[in-house]
C-alpha cells in the first residue's frame, strides 16, 4: 500500500467521540455498527489502538463523517478548481485500485472501497491545500526579502 496515509494524525479519538455523540450514540452502539466490541471503540477514542478499514466503512455508512474524524475539517478544499478535484479523485481512484489488488482475495467490498476513497480524496486534497499554502508561504517570505 502507498505511504499516503502512514498514520492518523492526533485528535483522531476525540473528533471520533464529538462524532458519536452528534449521532446520538454510545460506545457500545457504535461498537456494534462498526462490527467490534466496547472496548475496541473506547480504544478508538482514547486513542490507544488504530481502526480497520471494514470500522471505517461501516461507521461512514451510519453517517460518521470520516473526512472530519481523520483528518478534522478542510475548509480550503472545496476551493480547489475543477481540474484539481478531478485530478485528485482520479489519484484516489487508482490508490483504492492498487490497494484492491494488493489483498489476498482481490476483492474488497462497496463499503470498503467507498471509505478508502474518501480516506484517499481526503488526504490528497489536504497535501494540495498544504503545498498551496507553502507555495504562497514561501513567496512572499521572498517578497519580505
Amino acid at each position: 500500500m502507498s505511504k499516503l496515509i502512514s498514520t492518523i494524525p492526533d485528535g483522531f479519538g476525540i473528533r471520533l467521540t464529538e462524532e458519536r455523540k452528534r449521532l446520538g450514540l454510545s460506545q457500545s452502539q457504535l461498537a456494534e455498527i462498526g462490527g467490534i466490541k466496547r472496548l475496541a471503540q473506547s480504544q478508538y477514542e482514547r486513542e490507544t489502538s488504530s481502526p480497520t478499514v471494514r470500522y471505517l466503512a461501516a461507521i461512514a455508512h451510519a453517517g460518521v463523517n470520516l473526512t472530519k474524524v481523520l483528518f478534522c475539517d478542510l475548509p480550503s478544499i472545496g476551493q480547489q478548481s475543477s481540474s484539481e478535484q478531478y485530478r485528485i479523485e482520479r489519484q484516489a481512484f487508482e490508490l483504492v485500485e492498487e490497494h484492491v489488488r494488493q489483498q489476498p482475495e482481490g476483492f474488497v467490498g462497496a463499503e470498503a472501497r467507498f471509505a478508502l476513497f474518501q480516506l484517499f480524496k481526503s488526504q490528497l486534497s489536504k497535501q494540495a491545500v498544504n503545498c498551496v499554502a507553502d507555495q504562497r508561504l514561501s513567496a512572499s517570505q521572498k517578497i519580505a526579502a
